[in-house]
């Protein structure tokens, strides 16, 4: 089910208006209905045993937590029960990945399996992991009833693209009593209208031209290879923001407060800073507090650590640190997709460039006092948020290639370079290629949605509220805007269904 759809839109009204006509009480079972609806219209049915396994087992391991003092039996209880979901997800998700590698390294022919993976699979199952651990640790009470847990597991809108939720987040909030709040819901409103508008009209369109400068990478060299990275970058970012807007906004409707998944990604003066706080910030989170914590606390880092320091000072204490690092960049590889394209371009890549940033700073430093450049300097911040764009950018030309042998093909074509007479050729050849476009109206149209992105971008970087664009308006003026905003989409999407770059992950 899309939920860029009419479908979708009706279903979720149907919802609400059931919703909020049942008691109370009972509110988190039309919402639990709702998520199996949408799970069971969206994918091969026969996918949800996975799920049920998985929360089964997370829901038992939990509950075993509280029956027992015995440590060393708790910990095998959590390994074993990580260790079957986490095989699930390999299996189902990169089986074909190591079959390739097998065959490419022996010369074998062996044959790719079919398996077809439960929606949404990654982002459940880290939640789930998420829920276990905090359990284990005692952060959280493990909750006692399965079909909560499930709720919490398949809670529809996450079910497309995230945000990775955990139980201390949203747990609580889906079994609470919401009553029906007019602010709410219309905040709801703009920000799903948002989303529509930043997906079927912006992101659709940028991915017309993605397309053509990727699809034959021949065509187009030198510099056109960055520039089609900039623009996968911006279809990425409108794409995927988009379908958290919507996703938080249809969320609000039922009184359920999701996490946010961006911060202003663009204004980053650093990979790390996009990375870390600004850019898919549950899953950055994610691995921060489930995989490099719990690796900066043991023993053998701790040893590691005092041993490289001892021999090399405190810049030979930062090792282990990177070490851990790479498994961290290791894992959001992984996650991103099962090719080693993901691998390289969405984790290598990005931990090189981190390390070097680190490694390289006290250096930056001095350069930045001989050419007296004082912090918060415009210059030198547009110079750091203009870098950090273009890094991200051919980091993600991973993402776009078809494979990992195109990857490095568009990394070769960029330097290539054809001249004056080259680069007029290109651009005419894009521009022919551009003709299902649509007109220069709807270029302006999307043009002046990034603009008001960019606005707001501005706005939320400096503490300011964008809900106070529409709500310190007139009524009448703004009801007009929420018009004018869907009739919009209506006019100006692109024909057909266009999937999210992030769904089914």
């Amino acid at each position: 089910m899309d939920i860029t759809s009419f479908i979708f839109l009706a279903f979720v009204g149907i919802s609400l208006f059931i919703y909020w006509l049942v008691p109370k009480k009972v509110q988190w079972l039309v919402l639990l209905a709702d998520s199996l609806i949408f799970y069971f219209v969206t994918v091969k049915p026969y996918t949800f045993i996975y799920v049920l396994v998985s929360v089964l087992t997370v829901w038992g391991a939990a509950l075993y937590f509280r029956k027992t003092d015995d440590r060393k039996k708790k910990r095998i209880a959590l390994a074993l029960v990580v260790i079957l979901n986490v095989g699930i997800l390999v299996a189902l998700k990169y089986t074909n990945m190591f079959i390739g590698t097998f065959n490419y390294w022996t010369g074998k022919s062996v044959s790719e399996v079919n398996w077809i993976s439960p929606l949404a699979i990654s982002y459940y199952t880290l939640s789930l992991i998420s829920y276990l651990v905090d359990c284990y640790g005692e952060a959280i009470e493990p909750e006692k009833n399965p079909f909560k847990l499930l709720l919490f597991t398949t809670y529809f809108p996450q079910m497309v693209s995230g945000p990775i939720c955990r139980y201390s987040q949203t747990g609580t909030q889906l079994f609470e009593e919401h009553r029906f709040d007019y602010d709410r819901v219309l905040s709801g409103m703009r920000r799903t209208l948002w989303g529509l508008l930043k997906k079927v009209v912006v992101a659709d369109h940028v991915a017309m031209i993605a397309n053509v400068l990727f699809d034959d990478p021949d065509l187009f060299s030198g510099q056109w290879v960055l520039i089609a990275a900039c623009v996968f970058m911006v279809q990425l970012f409108f794409d995927f923001s988009g379908c958290m807007d919507i996703v938080i906004g249809v969320s609000k409707f039922f009184g359920i407060i999701l996490p946010e998944n961006f911060n202003v990604p663009f204004l980053s003066k650093s990979v790390q800073e996009f990375w870390g706080s600004r850019w898919h910030i549950t899953l950055g989170a994610w691995l921060k507090d489930y995989v490099m914590y719990p690796i900066s606390r043991t023993k053998i880092f701790k040893k590691t650590s005092k041993s490289f320091k001892n021999k090399l000072g405190k810049s030979g204490q930062k090792i282990p640190y990177y070490a851990a690092m790479f498994v961290v960049w290791t894992l959001m590889g992984i996650w991103h997709g099962s090719s080693w394209k993901y691998m390289i371009g969405e984790g290598w890549f990005f931990w090189i460039v981190i390390v070097a940033g680190q490694v390289f700073e006290p250096a930056s430093k001095k350069v930045k006092e001989k050419l007296h450049i004082k912090d918060g300097n415009i210059i030198w911040n547009a110079f750091q948020v203009a870098r950090t764009f273009i890094l991200v950018s051919i980091g993600n030309i991973a993402f776009r290639a078809d494979s990992l042998a195109a990857t490095f093909y568009m990394y070769k074509r960029a330097f290539v370079w054809s001249g004056l007479s080259g680069i007029v050729e290109q651009l005419r050849t894009l521009k022919e290629s551009l003709a299902g476009f649509g007109s220069y109206e709807a270029l302006a149209v999307v043009g002046l949605i990034g603009l008001l992105q960019v606005i707001c971008d501005f706005r939320q970087y400096v503490g300011k509220s964008n809900q106070e664009i529409v709500t310190k308006r007139a009524t009448g003026v703004r009801w007009v805007i929420y018009l004018i905003a869907v009739f919009t989409v209506l006019i100006y999407s692109v024909s057909g269904e266009t999937a999210f770059i992030y769904f089914k992950f």
